[in-house]
């Protein structure tokens, strides 16, 4: 059910194809109890208007241009600890779901789901609730199911910064590239690599990809 006090569900876009996030937008201001307050195609804008829209969801993309996605989510928690986050993207892997909740998600849909789920999501989440396609809750299931050392269990040693750092090497992005993604220094990239090789027993690239795409950080 949506709101009856009359007060409309404040909701932030941020999606780097402008078609896809017009669209939603389009789709949401025909909700009664929903209005799109900003929008934004990178993170470095989103960071920078979201908090004066004061929204009460956001709707995070995870795949954008100038910045990790999960980065994002933590950046944006951080800064307004209060709005609920809520990931919308093409990615069902259990990894990334798994990252986006810690990182401090409220929830998180597939760019599959009908308007009517996306919908009811933002509802669920500006009421406080939990919002998960089903497809996201079966992944979650198995990632709670599976045993240590097995699956996402390999990664556990691994502090989340490492595992970002893990998943942009095992894309074959460059160090430099991926310090400019997680707005961090090339050197502390290598710091990270080098604990990354050791936790993981790791003596190549081709190995560190090889756990990714296992994993589920990566598609194969």
């Amino acid at each position: 059910m949506h709101e009856s006090s009359g007060r409309k569900i404040r909701v932030f876009l941020i999606d780097d194809h402008p078609i896809v996030r017009e669209g939603f937008a389009r789709a949401l201001t025909d909700a009664p109890d929903i209005v799109v307050v900003g929008q934004a195609e990178t993170a470095a804008d989103a960071l920078k208007e979201a908090p004066f829209t004061s929204p009460d969801v956001i709707l995070v993309d995870l795949n954008m241009p100038d910045r990790d996605g999960i980065e994002l989510i933590g950046a944006l928690h951080a800064r307004m600890p209060d709005v609920k986050l809520l990931v919308l993207s093409a990615y069902d892997d259990e990894f990334r779901v798994a990252e986006a909740l810690r990182a401090g998600a409220h929830g998180y849909l597939v760019k599959t789901s009908k308007m009517d789920e996306v919908i009811d999501g933002i509802r669920r989440s500006a009421a406080g609730g939990a919002a998960l396609s089903a497809r996201i809750a079966g992944a979650v299931v198995r990632a709670m199911r599976k045993p240590s050392g097995q699956g996402t269990g390999a990664l556990d040693a691994l502090t989340t910064r490492e595992r970002q750092v893990l998943r942009l090497l095992a894309m074959g992005v460059s160090t430099r590239e991926a310090a400019a993604r997680l707005t961090i220094s090339p050197k502390t990239v290598e710091t990270h690599r080098v604990r990354i090789y050791t936790k993981l027993g790791c003596k190549s690239a081709v190995e560190l990809t090889r756990i990714a795409v296992r994993t589920g950080m990566i598609e194969a």
